[in-house]
């Protein structure tokens, strides 16, 4: 029984870095870290054009790598009219996982041209596993699981911004003619 509780003092006095991460595949469960405060991100709107009509989607801007890397972890709800756009400079096939996310979500991957090429829906909190479509995306607007199908976005929906500052999502270079 000694052994025991000296053997259980040991493991829990050791650093977090000496324990193996689960597998990607295995979800985590919520830590009893410390979570540390919301970043103050600035607001704006997406309007996402459906079969039923413009959606309007409240969002916090994500631009800086500190922001991107948080992301919407450690929230505990959203409103199914919020969320969170992830702004990057250039085009390319972009990979996002859900580390310390306590909601499903749906990733909506956006072009420079601002259409919807692929969502990944409901992806699995609390895991390290690489969500991705396989084509170049610019943006990424993030939102509570479900929101695809009940607000009828889809591949193909049209999105435009408003209130996002134009040096952060307009094309820098010219498009490219075959």
């Amino acid at each position: 029984m000694r052994a025991l509780i000296v053997f259980l003092l040991l493991v829990t006095a050791c650093p977090a870095t000496s324990v193996a991460p689960p597998p990607a595949s295995t979800p985590a469960k919520k830590s009893n870290v410390t979570v540390p405060p919301r970043l103050d991100l600035q607001r704006a709107v997406v309007v996402v054009e459906t079969a039923t009509g413009p959606q309007r989607i409240r969002v916090e801007l994500a631009v800086k790598s500190n922001e991107r890397e948080r992301g919407l972890m450690y929230r505990e709800s959203l409103d199914d009219d919020e969320g969170m756009l992830f702004l990057f400079e250039e085009q390319e096939r972009r990979a996002f996982w859900m580390k310390n996310t306590y909601l499903p979500l749906d990733m909506f991957f956006i072009d420079e041209d601002l259409v919807v090429q692929g969502i990944v829906e409901n992806a699995e909190p609390l895991t390290t596993s690489s969500r991705r479509i396989d084509k170049p995306t610019r943006h990424v607007l993030e939102l509570k699981g479900g929101a695809a199908r009940k607000l009828g976005i889809a591949p193909g929906s049209r999105v435009t911004f408003e209130g996002v500052p134009l040096e952060l999502w307009q094309r820098t270079k010219p498009r490219e003619t075959p």
